[in-house]
């Protein structure tokens, strides 16, 4: 399908500094749970660097099978009205 819409891409990623976005539990609370966040200080002067100007802009959201499995177990689903893409090398299409 050849379509004139004009692709962007952009890259916001939670990642500790090991490289990893859950701990070796699967535990997800710092960033699930950010606050008290000492380091944040006050605005950026680059507004997509902060989740809340950033995320509007967004309409498709790419993760991985375990980040994905892990997102469904919260209460409610974060992504409504996202269209959310799975990459996986061990699920069913």
């Amino acid at each position: 399908m050849i379509t004139d819409r004009t692709w962007r891409g952009c890259v916001f990623i939670g990642t500790s500094l090991d490289g990893y976005i859950a701990r070796p539990d699967g535990d997800l609370a710092w960033l699930t749970n950010p606050s008290p966040r000492p380091h944040v200080t006050g605005s950026t002067a680059h507004p997509a660097l902060e989740w809340e100007a950033f995320y509007p802009t967004v309409d498709t959201l790419i993760m991985g099978r375990s980040t994905y499995q892990t997102v469904l177990g919260f209460d409610t689903w974060p992504f409504e009205g996202k269209r959310v893409i799975v990459l996986s090398t061990s699920l069913p299409p």
